[in-house]
């Protein structure tokens, strides 16, 4: 009887000791999140493949004065739309290239404390494309939500198959 009572006692604080260890592990402080603090939303507004220039332009401008200017430099397909300064700026990326057939494509643009991250793909024909082999400029220009912040712009590439 008395081996009885003493393991009900060494069981019950067992329970009781692995209970608060239990407890006392969720409160620790847990950080998974390395993500950015803000996804800004934003929407294409031009692209093209032609322009004046043989460098890359990544620009972010928050001015009428800034866009007339940087226009300058490349040929969008079709006219650009006003763009209010006030709640937008806008996002310029135009690579060269020694053909045609590439593509500029914004996916993310995000905000970590005061830098701002542009994504972007640069897709490139394959193989299997047929392009113009002329120098081009494809370029994309986008509508942001207006943000402070200095800019950074990643760059991937992608290759696509044509299927001919």
């Amino acid at each position: 009887m008395f081996i009885t009572q003493v393991m009900k006692q060494l069981l019950q604080t067992i329970i009781f000791v692995s209970t608060l260890f239990s407890l006392t592990a969720c409160q620790e402080a847990v950080q998974l999140d390395d993500g950015p603090d803000d996804v800004l939303a934003f929407e294409s507004i031009a692209l093209g493949h032609q322009g004046s220039v043989r460098d890359t332009i990544e620009v972010i401008l928050r001015s009428e004065a800034e866009l007339l200017e940087a226009l300058q430099k490349v040929t969008p397909l079709a006219e650009v739309p006003e763009v209010d300064f006030q709640q937008y700026m806008v996002g310029m990326i135009a690579v060269p290239t020694e053909s045609g057939g590439y593509i500029v494509e914004v996916k993310s643009v995000e905000q970590t404390g005061d830098e701002i991250t542009v994504n972007y793909v640069l897709n490139v024909p394959a193989q299997d494309c047929i392009t113009v082999q002329a120098l081009s400029l494809p370029h994309q220009i986008v509508q942001i939500r207006r943000s402070e912040g200095n800019a950074t712009f990643v760059r991937e590439r992608e290759r696509y198959l044509c299927g001919m």
